[in-house]
């Protein structure tokens, strides 16, 4: 029973190596919040402020399986700074790491015309997490292997981001890279301990409105580069289907990630999310489908998500908030014409 705990917490703690300089937990929700991932995201609705919460679980069934809880807000602060910041608890095994993440983006305007808007917005943030590992399971009054003491282990650390967002119209496109400073957590400053890598995404997007139908569209593509481990390509699309009540919609979410390191790659996994909005309101359930041989084995994961937005102009309604953005501009640009 010990030997196949040990088991269990091996894979654990090497998987939270892993994942502890990168955070794939928080920053693979940026269909949520794009800032989760590039901080020149923070704001990137300037009609919206935004609450949300997040609730991961994976491999139903499995003791000591991973969890995670993300609660962030993000929204304009002036003119052309915005605002993201979240709190995260994430378990995995016997490791648990809890932290937060400060994200301020400042927006330049380059042309603002009825048919061409053109922006560079600049983000950085700051994050700090809190590491703890619980080694009192594994001996049993006896240590079995030199590398675990049989006791607790915390240590703290603190690291910055930085991205850059071009938007034209209603198309954007990003850049980020991760972690900009060296290892400081003492838990991870030993020989023994692998490099802290950095994470270089590419990502670009669009929104629009198909023009006979009340159907907005927000297509998303992400290239994710470790530059260590690995590369992933992710496909996204975000739907919402508007009712005749105003304050009534549904959407959903369809994508596809698969990473890049072989001739032809390979595919890792589906997601799809389906969520209901009321007026300020939106309550979400994703699932996601691992598509490799050690997901299908442990099984897949389920996410609930909740937002809540602020409006500026105080108005009510289910439309989203890229379309609310469009309106804002059109109108003010006709102000400026006038």
């Amino acid at each position: 029973m010990h030997f196949c705990r040990m088991l269990m917490v091996l894979f654990f703690v090497s998987l939270s190596s892993l994942t502890m300089a990168q955070k794939y937990y928080i920053t693979n929700q940026y269909l949520y919040d794009m800032y989760l991932m590039n901080p020149a995201g923070a704001g990137f609705y300037k009609g919206c402020y935004e609450f949300s919460a997040y609730y991961q679980k994976q491999w139903f069934g499995v003791d000591e399986s991973p969890t995670t809880q993300v609660l962030s807000y993000q929204g304009p602060l002036t003119k052309g700074l915005g605002l993201g910041t979240y709190f995260y608890n994430d378990r995995n095994g016997y490791y648990s790491e809890m932290g937060f993440q400060t994200s301020l983006s400042y927006e330049v305007m380059f042309s603002r015309k009825r048919k061409r808007t053109a922006s560079m917005t600049f983000g950085m943030s700051i994050n700090a997490e809190q590491s703890s590992i619980d080694q009192t399971q594994l001996t049993d009054g006896a240590i079995l292997d030199p590398v675990f003491s049989g006791a607790k282990e915390s240590g703290w650390g603190f690291n910055s981001n930085a991205g850059i967002l071009f938007k034209y119209n209603d198309y954007y496109l990003g850049f980020s890279v991760t972690n900009l400073l060296p290892q400081n957590n003492p838990m991870y400053t030993h020989d023994e301990e692998p490099a802290l890598t950095s994470d270089i995404h590419i990502h670009g997007g669009t929104s629009y409105k198909i023009s006979d139908r009340d159907i907005y569209i927000e297509p998303f593509i992400m290239y994710r580069r470790n530059m260590l481990v690995d590369s992933k390509l992710d496909l996204s699309t975000k739907l919402f289907f508007p009712t005749p009540d105003p304050n009534l919609s549904f959407w959903g979410v369809l994508s596809y990630r698969r990473t890049m390191d072989h001739n032809f790659g390979k595919s890792l996994g589906l997601g799809t999310t389906g969520g209901v909005q009321i007026n300020n309101f939106m309550v979400g359930l994703e699932y996601q489908l691992g598509l490799t041989s050690a997901q299908v084995d442990y099984g897949s994961s389920y996410q609930l998500i909740l937002k809540y937005r602020i409006c500026k102009d105080r108005s009510k309604g289910s439309i989203p908030c890229s379309e609310r953005n469009r309106n804002k501009k059109n109108k003010a640009i006709k102000r400026l014409k006038l």
